[in-house]
């Protein structure tokens, strides 16, 4: 009984390894997006794509959209379920709802606008329940109900009543089909249905999807998961394995040898035209709902999944592939390694392997599993070594050798990072041993490895470890530095020169040795470095400078010159030019993140399979096909937000039936570009591109041109806002570009910030007519101000003159009183001269009478001396001299108007002395001063006055003087 019971298993095992062994050994991507986020309804009945990529799903809550970034829901107007989807060569979205059908048609501001075609159809058929299934041939678009077709042909609906129920309807290039629960499968030719296949297998059993395989071959599934193949009108049923009768909603062809079947209880299921199921993806593999209604796949063979609360894009035909060893607890991938085709992988919890395919070009496609190597579990796998032909382990317990799946113990004790070969000839026979606390050597002998022991040195845990061409050994330490070690000659023996930043490097931490190209280059976090001998320093390894200020953790080499790498999270490739002898670095950001951090590893084989530690087991990439399948992005305009005093969405990602024109805006070529009030100052630009699952990675650039000078730098960001805008005309541009620098065509939106009130045309005319009249108005108050100017100019200055003559009467009157004033003085100065000459004349009249008076005395009669007779005559003389006189007279009149003459003139009979009197008595001279000057007596004077009152014929009330002075 023991033994049957053992038989047994082993029985089963093998059973349970050939059924499991069809699984592919690379499990796809996959990326889900919940009710929060699609914000829809819990079922997705239907998915397509449009031919710009976009996809849609017919969901529970209405029509929903994603462009790679947003996603969007339109609903019908009765908020039912939308059951079927179809677009036309112009993008035309045609559905099927509840109750209702129609098509949505593309609008600028609202996205997607919905035209019902109920009310097209005849009255007695408007009755109908769901619509299933929507499908366009030729110039018709076919709707089916359970009751009936409807047939839209221009702007007619024509009914084709069911003969009992119509089961499903659908297509294959030209020709419609559709199950009939009485007449079996029928074709629809010249406008009416013919038997294609009348007595089908499954007669109670609805179809539930048609794909075309070719020409005249179609792949057909029933809901039970039934797949048949119909050729020349015979069906043929297809063994499927696990063929239980799931419920089995919906198929998608994937490509011409598989198809995804989606499955109400295992999720999706990817079969061969055998019908051999290769790869089942479940919730274990990535799936968070496993009871599937559509599947669709895409341009990008992405296949799309509708679960429950869940639509999901399974990255199948992605040239990156998940491999995980366990898939009920994952362990971390540290290294790979294919020996005798066999691929084995040491992880966090012992080693994994699996049996190749041979012939395979891309290892992740081989059908098979992987098993844990007995005894390899119970702590960590570090490293795969083969060695001498040989398979070796680095583990946390020691050193073993893998041989027929099982361990064989080489070292036990401390656990074992690396081997490093002492020599370039095989066999090698000693090998030096990095582990936790120092180095150790193993030796090969007759087939067998020995530990020689440890050697003596240094005690440090020496994970990386190179020798160079010189014979010196470099070991790294991350937290420590690099090691220059030199072996003894006997190898028992070891010296450890510690070097840090004083020999070159640029820090002392996060420092690594690698061997590339079979030279010793120095990871640090500034790029890479190598050690000049002839100055004994660290310096930067001119030739790699494309790997400059890049913090580098891990190197490898590929066959091809090719070097990959990894940074604290991003793995890449540094991609060989043989011309230019210089790398370009291309980054893989779909697994950013997914590979092991601290415990890098890259494993290469050829250009189809590079493996790379991860998280999760392996990630594997089939480089070739990464390059191969790279397909121009597209860049695309998802929604603008205009705000002024609220949000208006002014473009909803919907505008032409096709890609936009490349040379002009999207709306300017169509002569409507939007213009605004200029109270929309803040705008909000979301943007895409319709690429999907693994591809979801690129990096967008944009500008506003009008108002940035430059584009911006390449960032993941989608959308950007602008504040603030003033009025002009802008064009909002958009690119995007992939990883391997694929830019795509520039995406635009043109519109116009109109300019307020105040600077509009007619507010500009308005103002220059106002400026125009302020100009009139101004030259005329110019004209009557400079009138008045003038009035109060010609005012003033004949005011002015006025003053002036004023002035000039006033400086005249100033000019004559000064005169006066001056004539006054010179008066008073003649006066006082002819007043000081008259009493000179008096003096010397004074003197000359005493002298003639002393003389008198001296008289002797008639015998006097001659000479005083001589002296009287000569006194006589002096007295009648008149030469004083004239020069008094001349003096007189100049200071008196010509007193002299006018008194001379009006009364010619006055005698000199006569004149001599009036002089005098102008000069208010008294009459004993004139009786001095006139040597006369007083008397003598008073006579003369009287004289002269008669001959001046003077009133008598007048007195001399008196009439003097009016002369």
């Amino acid at each position: 009984m023991k033994c049957f019971a053992i038989l047994f298993f082993i029985l089963f095992s093998a059973f349970s390894k050939t059924l499991v062994a069809q699984e592919l050994l690379g499990l796809p991507l996959a990326y889900n997006y919940g009710k929060s986020v699609y914000q829809g309804g819990s079922r997705t009945w239907d998915i397509k794509q449009d031919s710009r990529g976009v996809m849609y799903f017919g969901n529970s809550e209405g029509l929903l959209t994603f462009d790679g970034r947003y996603w969007k829901t339109f609903s019908l107007p009765n908020h039912t379920n939308i059951r079927s989807v179809w677009i036309d060569a112009e993008d035309r979205i045609y559905v099927g709802g509840q109750g209702d059908f129609g098509y949505f048609e593309r609008s600028p501001q609202f996205g997607l606008v919905y035209h019902s075609l109920h009310d097209l159809v005849p009255e007695e058929y408007r009755n109908f329940a769901d619509i299933w299934n929507t499908v366009g041939v030729g110039q018709s678009v076919f709707f089916r109900g359970t009751n009936a077709i409807f047939e839209l042909k221009g702007q007619k609906i024509q009914v084709h009543p069911a003969a009992v129920e119509w089961y499903y309807m659908g297509q294959s290039g030209v020709i419609l089909y559709a199950q009939d629960k009485k007449n079996g499968l029928l074709e629809f030719r010249d406008n009416k249905w013919s038997p294609y296949v009348k007595d089908l297998p499954f007669k109670d059993v609805k179809i539930a999807s048609l794909v075309s395989l070719g020409k005249d071959r179609l792949l057909l599934s029933t809901l039970n998961n039934q797949i048949y193949t119909l050729h020349n009108r015979n069906l043929t049923r297809m063994h499927v394995q696990g063929g239980d009768g799931n419920y089995t909603p919906s198929i998608a062809k994937v490509d011409d040898s598989t198809f995804v079947v989606g499955n109400a209880k295992e999720g999706c299921q990817i079969r061969n035209l055998d019908g051999e199921t290769i790869q089942k993806i479940g919730v274990k593999e990535g799936l968070q709902n496993k009871n599937v209604t559509s599947v669709f796949v895409d341009r990008q063979k992405n296949i799309w999944v509708g679960t429950d609360n869940f639509i999901s894009v399974i990255s199948y035909g992605s040239a990156i592939r998940y491999l995980r060893p366990n898939m009920e607890n994952d362990v971390t991938g540290y290294s790979t390694l294919l020996f005798n085709n066999t691929l084995y992988l040491s992880s966090s919890n012992g080693v994994y392997y699996a049996k190749i395919k041979e012939g395979l070009t891309d290892q992740s496609r081989s059908p098979a599993v992987f098993s844990l190597l007995p005894g390899s579990d119970g702590g960590e796998a570090w490293r795969l070594e083969q060695l001498n032909g040989q398979l070796l382990l680095g583990h946390n317990k020691g050193l073993f050798q893998i041989t027929d799946h099982s361990l064989k113990q080489v070292r036990q004790g401390i656990g074992t990072w690396k081997l490093l070969p002492l020599s370039m000839v095989y066999p090698v026979k000693e090998s030096l041993i990095g582990t936790y606390n120092g180095l150790e050597l193993l030796d090969f002998h007759q087939g067998l490895f020995s530990i020689k022991g440890p050697l003596d040195g240094p005690s440090d845990s020496f994970r990386f470890l190179e020798q160079d061409e010189k014979g010196t050994i470099w070991a790294s330490h991350p937290y420590r530095g690099i090691y220059r070690i030199t072996l003894s000659d006997d190898k028992k023996s070891y010296q450890a020169k510690l070097c840090n930043h004083k020999d070159g490097l640029p820090a002392d931490y996060q420092n690594y040795v690698f061997k590339i190209k079979n030279q010793i280059l120095f990871a640090t976090e500034r790029g890479l470095y190598r050690y000049d001998y002839k100055i004994n320093r660290f310096m930067p390894a001119k030739e790699f400078a494309a790997f400059k200020e890049l913090t580098i953790r891990y190197l490898k080499d590929d066959q091809e010159g090719n070097i990959w790498f990894c940074t604290k999270k991003m793995v890449g490739v540094g991609r060989f030019d043989s011309k230019l002898r210089t790398y370009h670095l291309i980054s893989f950001p779909e697994i950013e993140g997914m590979n092991t951090t601290g415990f890098e590893h890259i494993y290469t084989i050829d250009q189809h399979n590079i493996y790379i530690g991860a998280e999760k087991g392996l990630i594997h990439i089939n480089y070739d096909k990464y390059l191969k399948d790279s397909v121009r992005p597209v860049a695309m305009l998802s929604q603008i937000i205009a705000t002024g005093k609220g949000d208006s969405l002014i473009y909803a990602g919907f505008f032409s039936n096709a890609l936009e024109s490349k040379e002009q805006p999207l709306n300017a070529k169509k002569g409507n570009v939007l213009r605004l009030p200029s109270n929309f100052k803040s705008f909000r630009f979301s943007f895409s591109s319709p690429s999907y699952g693994i591809n979801q990675h690129l990096e967008f650039s944009y500008k506003l041109s009008g108002y940035d000078e430059q584009w911006s730098s390449w960032n993941q960001q989608s959308e950007k806002s602008y504040t603030n805008l003033p009025d002009g005309q802008y064009t909002f541009l958009v690119k995007v570009r992939s990883n391997l620098n694929q830019h795509s065509d520039i995406a635009e939106y043109s519109f116009i910030v109109l300019p307020p009130w105040y600077k509009t045309l007619w507010a500009k005319i308005a103002y220059f007519l106002l400026a125009m009249l302020a100009v009139f108005g101004l030259i005329h108050l110019r004209k009557i101000e400079r009138h008045k100017q003038q009035l109060k100019h010609e005012r003033q200055l004949a005011q002015l003159r006025y003053i002036h003559q004023l002035e000039i009467e006033k400086n005249e009157k100033e000019i004559v009183k000064l005169n006066n004033e001056k004539l006054a003085h010179e008066v008073m100065a003649k006066t006082k001269e002819l007043a000081s000459t008259s009493m000179q004349l008096l003096e010397n009249s004074g003197a000359l009478i005493k002298v003639k008076d002393e003389l008198a005395k001296l008289d002797t009669g008639d015998h006097e001396d001659s000479n005083l007779k001589r002296i009287n005559m000569l006194l006589k003389d002096i007295e009648k001299n008149s030469a004083n006189w004239n020069q008094f007279a001349s003096h007189f009149d100049e200071l008196n108007d010509g007193f002299l003459n006018n008194l001379k003139a009006k009364h010619p009979a006055l005698s000199r002395n006569d004149l001599k009197v009036c002089a005098y008595l102008k000069l208010h001279f008294t009459s004993k001063q004139i009786a001095q000057l006139q040597n006369i007596t007083v008397r003598g004077v008073e006579i003369h006055r009287y004289r002269l009152r008669k001959k001046l014929q003077i009133e008598t009330e007048l007195s001399l003087n008196e009439y003097l002075n009016t002369i």
